[in-house]
């Protein structure tokens, strides 16, 4: 071997050499370069082990469907500014031995990929007062028809739009939709947006659509705030937010001690969500076997899917609303449930301190459609 070649092998080796061990730690850490999305929006939780409530970034890595709450600071060399969105390629190192009390792995910033500032609205001291609006919410009828002022995940909450002196039009069109081409409801924990006015003008004539009022189930656990915004010419000139509180109770809206059972003729219950329309999910009234409550959850097919895609689809979604309420899945079997049907066929189990629930799987035959479903009950 020549002197030329053989310092090209060695060279060679030597690259190998430091590209392993910037890939390979020896405590056992492993790393990977991913794409995170970081919303403009922040929230405020307890961390572990203090019940004070600490600011949180918002953020999604690429396998995450919604945002996930990530403690301010935990980006090294990434300083948040609130009010602005953000994409960024981070470098995400898995912790072989992670700190009890702390997360199981550590972000680097390699580089900001989009920095986005929101639309700012007008300063509300420089808008009329007539073109003011606020948002409340004013009924809440719980699941089990429990007696509660406060929302928990599966209640039906009602909202009202008010205008600056708190009066309330029910029918025609109040004063300030003079002022905006349309009014929309978002909220930054959830993926989608609800119009609730909207000024069309089309040939020469205009119309107008507004919903005083609106409905809607949530599927969310933990405080949250919905932001009714007002645009004009594609700008956000004024915006109205509210905190929606929310308590769960022993599953969702269920509470297996003081809920109501429904003896006869169960219903079942759309549960839709207008901010978040992923998923639909159908809840049957809390019912009795064997002298044991439970409630049945399904996922209602979407009638553009095909059956492959709807199977696929409620396997997601009741994978997903176990996973968000219940947290990991747990080792019970059939026999440690006392209202699965005899024959259910169990994907996996789920449970907490007060419930235990199972993802069935049904095989289609002459008489039955192939299909997922959860059976949830007490403990």
């Amino acid at each position: 071997m020549t002197i030329k070649n053989l310092s090209f092998v060695l060279l060679t080796a030597l690259s190998l050499i430091l590209v392993g061990c910037e890939n390979d730690d020896t405590s056992g850490d492993t790393y990977a370069d991913i794409i995170m999305q970081v919303s403009e929006n922040v929230v405020y939780k307890p961390v572990w082990g203090s019940d004070a409530p600490v600011e949180h970034m918002l953020v999604k890595e690429p396998s995450d469907t919604e945002w996930q709450p990530l403690v301010m600071g935990s980006i090294e060399g990434f300083e948040y500014v609130q009010g602005h969105a953000y994409e960024l390629k981070v470098r995400k190192t898995t912790l072989a031995n992670p700190p009890q009390d702390g997360m199981n792995c550590t972000y680097r910033l390699l580089e900001v990929i989009s920095d986005t500032q929101p639309d700012t609205p007008v300063a509300p001291e420089d808008w009329p007062e007539e073109a003011k609006f606020k948002l409340k919410m004013v009924q809440l009828k719980p699941f089990m028809d429990l007696d509660t002022p406060l929302a928990a995940p599966f209640d039906f909450l009602t909202f009202r739009i008010f205008d600056n002196k708190d009066e309330y039009t029910p029918f025609g069109y109040p004063e300030f939709l003079q002022y905006y081409d349309s009014i929309v409801v978002s909220s930054p924990v959830m993926p989608d947006t609800y119009c609730v006015y909207r000024k069309k003008t089309s040939e020469g004539s205009t119309s107008e659509e507004f919903m005083s009022q609106w409905s809607s189930y949530f599927f969310e656990k933990n405080d949250f705030q919905i932001v009714l915004k007002g645009y004009k010419d594609g700008e956000v000139k004024y915006e109205s937010k509210i905190e929606q509180v929310m308590r769960e109770r022993d599953f969702l809206g269920i509470d297996w001690t003081k809920g109501g059972v429904t003896l006869a003729n169960p219903q079942t219950n759309a549960i839709y969500c207008v901010l978040d329309t992923r998923y639909e999910f159908l809840l049957t009234d809390t019912q009795q076997r064997n002298n044991t409550s439970f409630v049945k959850i399904g996922v209602a097919n979407n009638i553009n899917f095909t059956d492959a895609e709807n199977l696929k689809r409620q396997e997601d979604g009741l994978r997903w609303l176990l996973t968000k309420y219940l947290g990991d899945k747990t080792a019970e079997t059939i026999d440690n449930f006392k209202t699965l049907p005899e024959d259910a066929s169990i994907v996996e189990t789920y449970g907490n301190v007060t419930t235990r629930a199972a993802l069935i799987h049904v095989k289609g035959d002459d008489l039955h459609e192939e299909c997922y479903y959860i059976i949830a009950e007490p403990k």
